[in-house]
């Protein structure tokens, strides 16, 4: 599973449009916190694993999700 392209997706379903790259904020999207919090609700039950709130903090770009996804689904 490609967990960039799982964000993509759910950024898409979202309505978030243009290029979106690893670098690309959430906030310069127009997604706000409660925005972000119900993607990775979507994301957790998809991918059946947990994002600690201690964790939530640190996500401020693509990357920043791809990496605490990553680290959780080893």
């Amino acid at each position: 599973m490609n967990i960039h392209n799982e964000i993509i997706k759910e950024l898409k379903s979202k309505g978030a449009k243009g290029n979106l790259t690893a670098d690309t904020q959430f906030s310069s999207i127009g997604l706000d916190s409660l925005d972000l919090m119900d993607m990775i609700t979507v994301l957790e039950e998809r991918l059946s694993i947990f994002v600690p709130d201690d964790k939530l903090l640190e996500i401020k770009t693509i990357k920043d999700l791809e990496n605490v996804i990553a680290e959780l689904t080893k």
